[in-house]
């Protein structure tokens, strides 16, 4: 389904107005921002096995590298353990880089600097470590940007899976990943805003039932989808 018949099958609820057209398009934007932005994620919108490229300046160093995330970045497939990888030799093992938190990492690569007070007498503790430009091994997810740890020493084309957000309704007409795979709950769920504000009860109700039974779906097959091929045991790494 595109968005122009998503438009229609809104519109033919709410008295077929043709002026209210730009209203649905922007709900049904509205609709897919929010579901973007929940707890749960559909596995369409997962892009998986994708390239990542590090380049070093010239000359590498061992500092850092920040690089920007990429567009339409959500979060990661494997939110907490992470699953950023490359093969140095194809075909040969993946290597994964260990996911870490800001300060853990700079403790690690860095050294720290530990000041305390003992008896009026301040104690500072020094830890340095002594780092060079090397392969990937930890990465540190921030607002905009992945920090690599340390500084690559030659360019490496890494391989990430996230989940990204989907092609926008707004403009042309389009398609996507929502109106392919779940395009009654947008419908329903667009159709749900422009009734209410309309203040047409009878549009209100239809949507309504279609909202509920389009999530209901939409939850258990995405949940399904996440489960399945996943073994679970205590202690185990899903």
């Amino acid at each position: 389904m595109d968005r122009d018949t998503a438009v229609s099958r809104i519109a033919s609820k709410v008295g077929f107005r043709t002026d209210l057209n730009l209203a649905i398009q922007n709900a049904l934007q509205d609709v897919q921002d929010e579901l973007e932005r929940g707890a749960i994620l559909p596995w369409f919108l997962i892009q998986e096995n994708t390239p990542f490229p590090i380049t070093p300046p010239v000359p590498a160093v061992a500092q850092p590298l920040e690089v920007a995330l990429p567009v339409n970045f959500i979060h990661e497939t494997d939110y907490h353990d992470g699953n950023l990888r490359y093969q140095e030799k194809t075909p040969g093992p993946t290597l994964f880089l260990e996911k870490m938190d800001l300060m853990p990492a700079e403790n690690y690569f860095f050294g720290r600097r530990i000041s305390r007070w003992n008896e009026n007498v301040e104690i500072i503790v020094v830890e340095d470590t002594d780092f060079i430009p090397g392969p990937p091994m930890v990465y540190v997810l921030r607002q905009n940007t992945v920090r690599i740890y340390p500084g690559p020493d030659i360019a490496y084309t890494l391989t990430w899976d996230y989940y990204a957000h989907d092609t926008s309704l707004i403009g042309s007409n389009v398609t996507n990943q929502w109106l392919t795979f779940a395009p009654w709950l947008l419908i329903a769920k667009a159709g749900l805003l422009v009734a209410t504000d309309l203040r047409d009860n009878e549009a209100v109700q239809y949507f309504s039932g279609i909202e509920q039974s389009s999530m209901r779906d939409y939850v258990a097959v995405t949940v399904e989808r996440e489960r399945a091929g996943r073994v679970f045991a205590m202690g185990r790494r899903l």
